[in-house]
């Protein structure tokens, strides 16, 4: 996919001068996550990055927190640990995050292979 950005454009003259610059954009895989509770888009890499990344990593493969890649967990369980968090290990997001977000990175969470 190409994406053409006018970088500036001024008139000289009566002629319009106008630079275009093309841009290359690889389609990537969709974080998008609606989230079923309310319906709202949630870009659920984003949420992940902003409250999780830290402990996690970026990536998803761990850092002081584990790695989240292939969980044999349910969506529930993994929406209650991110809403109650674990005494000593995680924090809690129930109250810093709405439901449908907390849902939105469930869904997300379930996504990593």
């Amino acid at each position: 996919m190409t994406l053409t950005l006018v970088a500036d454009a001024q008139q000289t003259k009566g002629n319009a001068n106008v630079r275009v610059v093309n841009l290359s954009v690889a389609p990537a895989r969709s974080t998008h996550v609606t989230a079923p509770v309310t319906g709202t888009n949630f870009n659920a890499r984003t949420l992940y990055l902003r409250n999780c990344a830290h402990c996690h990593g970026a990536d998803a493969r761990g850092d002081d927190g584990p790695d989240l890649h292939g969980l044999d967990l349910t969506r529930d369980a993994i929406t209650n640990r991110i809403s109650r968090g674990k005494a000593g290990q995680m924090t809690a997001f129930a109250g810093k995050l709405q439901t449908a977000e907390i849902n939105a990175l469930a869904a997300y969470v379930l996504t990593l292979k």
